[in-house]
């Protein structure tokens, strides 16, 4: 009977070590993106918005403000809804727009403007209508 509980024992011990290293595996390819959601540019400038950049182009104005960000290679998206589209003087040259490295299910696919507006700390921004995008590229290694 001894010898009946040691397989029991290697076999339990086998499978608990295999699931443990599978969920490392599982950990390795998952994206590390997180996300947040804020009601009004109030509430966002309020916020610890350092790990994505803290673009200042957001107008006094703009509501729903959703961000992706990747906490590994530091690339962002954003979209909001604003009248007033960009804050003033803050944004004024014209770049190519962005290609998104983070993708989500608000992110336009279709209807993307050619160019878009360069804005600080590497966020590119264009409008569809009344509805912002920026796209902030993966930092450079």
């Amino acid at each position: 009977m001894p010898r009946y509980r040691a397989v029991g024992l290697a076999v339990a011990a086998s499978a608990a070590a295999l699931a443990l290293s599978g969920c490392s595996v599982v950990a390795a390819f998952t994206p590390h993106v997180d996300a947040q959601i804020f009601d009004s540019a109030k509430e966002f400038k309020a916020a610890d918005t350092a790990v994505f950049g803290s673009p200042k182009f957001v107008p006094d104005d703009a509501t729903i403000i959703r961000v992706d960000y990747d906490t590994q290679t530091g690339a962002a998206i954003m979209t909001y809804t604003s009248p007033t589209l960009l804050a003033k003087d803050v944004c004024n040259e014209q770049t190519t727009a962005p290609k998104a490295a983070i993708q989500d299910s608000w992110w336009p696919i279709d209807g993307v403007p050619k160019t878009a507006t360069k804005c600080p700390g590497g966020w590119s921004a264009f409008a569809i209508g009344q509805q912002v995008y920026a796209a902030l590229p993966a930092k450079s290694k």
